[in-house]
């Protein structure tokens, strides 16, 4: 395999048409996680049941296939495990949009789940095989901003469409557009340049300028071993770990959850309050791109401690939204705590980077798999903890014991990032010896 500028020129368009195509997914991901909070009062008016209950089995079905997420990516391929389950998230949605029942919702809600699920790691573990390391984090907040526009999309452009069609053929549509993926990711992605009879990155940059192939993108170890590696990683992995399993419940409890109920039945303003959380998403969204290009260009020096700062200002949103519940009655003021609230919260994607330079690239897909699930673990138990305490009643009290609880979370989140380690250059891989130990077995992906 050549590295000629024809094959460079080969490699990169690949590369790219791959990262769209799984990035696209990503985009309905956010969407489907965050609709529930925009129709489902619509739907449970028409079916019945819960909104908190509609919103949990979403993230416990999620947090349930992140592990398995990972392993897919690591051993069947990110094509194929992509393929599949973005099939069953298309066929979840047109039984949601076909569902007469709250069961039968619920059915395909944990169907559409299920399929989400295994988009992202996938797609990071394309990112690691198909793009330079130094690119990952810019990548990575590419990837996030994406996600948050579709979660904008979501709020108020949703409740838009909503009023238009009904929430019936939103998810039909959603089954379409999800299935045309599923096909695309078929035929267009491969695991790795190989697959396209190309060289792989670490070769090209090494016929190019000489650099050292220190990992080979293609190798694969058993699941055992890769999740033993990763869980072993001590306060490398689990302090960023437990920070995100805090933060992102408690951003999934206001933004994909409650904050429309909440503005809506505690200050009825005159403008939709789904507007809201358009802001919130519109500030994540800049947050996430602007940190991975500040760390790609090496303005953001330690991600540790942007992690700290920007986490610390997410905990004092969380403060002021605790503190001023029910006392001030301004619908700009609380669309500018919506938008803070979102560009904070986007800080801790960084952990993503921080977490991933610690292991070897063959456990890649584990490794950020093992960190995500702690995400939606969050999500799930913060989401059911808080259809707990706010019930049916949406009262301004209930409502207030949330935000407090969801404020103490993002204070302790700080001080588990205080706590965190971050890689330095000369710092080995976590497990790397055991990833060599593995290398007899290797596999080179299709």
């Amino acid at each position: 395999m050549g590295t000629d500028k024809v094959t460079i020129n080969r490699l990169r368009t690949f590369a790219w048409v791959t990262f769209v195509i799984l990035t696209s997914g990503y985009f309905f991901v956010y969407f489907q996680r965050i609709s529930v909070g925009v129709v489902g009062e619509d739907i449970v008016a028409e079916v019945g049941g819960s909104l908190g209950l509609l919103s949990s089995v979403y993230y416990w079905t999620y947090t349930a296939m992140q592990i398995p997420s990972g392993i897919l990516a690591d051993r069947i391929g990110p094509r194929i495990a992509s393929t599949v389950f973005l099939a069953i998230a298309a066929i979840g949605s047109f039984l949601t949009f076909a569902g007469n029942s709250f069961t039968a919702v619920v059915v395909g809600k944990v169907m559409i789940a299920a399929g989400m699920a295994v988009v992202y790691i996938p797609l990071m573990k394309l990112i690691s095989v198909w793009f330079p390391t130094r690119d990952f984090a810019v990548l990575t907040g590419i990837v996030i901003a994406v996600g948050n526009i579709g979660a904008v999309a979501a709020t108020g452009p949703l409740q838009l469409l909503a009023d238009a069609l009904g929430w019936r053929e939103v998810y039909l549509v959603l089954g379409i557009v999800t299935l045309v993926l599923a096909v695309l990711c078929f035929t267009v992605v491969r695991d790795h340049p190989h697959g396209r009879s190309l060289p792989s990155v670490e070769e090209l940059e090494h016929d190019i300028d000489g650099r050292a192939v220190t990992e080979d993108s293609s190798a694969r170890v058993p699941v055992l071993t890769g999740l033993r590696i990763v869980f072993s990683g001590g306060r490398r992995f689990w302090t960023c770990a437990l920070a995100y399993f805090l933060v992102y419940g408690s951003i999934m409890t206001f933004q994909g959850t409650w904050a429309v109920t909440y503005f809506d039945n505690v200050y009825g303003f005159a403008l939709s309050a789904s507007w809201m959380v358009t802001a919130l998403g519109i500030g994540k969204i800049l947050s996430t791109v602007a940190i991975g290009a500040m760390t790609t260009r090496g303005i953001i020096r330690s991600k540790r401690r942007a992690m700290i700062w920007g986490t610390l200002a997410y905990a004092l949103t969380w403060l002021t939204i605790f503190m001023l519940s029910g006392r001030l009655d301004s619908y700009w003021f609380w669309f500018g705590i919506s938008f803070a609230f979102g560009f904070f919260g986007g800080f801790m994607t960084l952990s993503f980077t921080q977490i991933k330079e610690w292991y070897p690239i063959a456990v890649s897909g584990t490794a950020v798999s093992g960190a995500n699930i702690f995400l939606f673990l969050g999500a799930s138990v913060c989401t059911t903890v808080s259809g707990a305490i706010v019930g049916t009643s949406y009262t301004l009290e209930n409502f207030s014991e949330l935000w407090g609880l969801m404020t103490l979370f993002a204070f302790v989140a700080v001080a588990l990032l205080v706590l965190s380690v971050e890689k330095r250059p000369e710092d080995p891989p976590v497990g790397l010896d055991e990833v060599e130990a593995a290398m007899s077995g290797r596999q080179v992906p299709d």
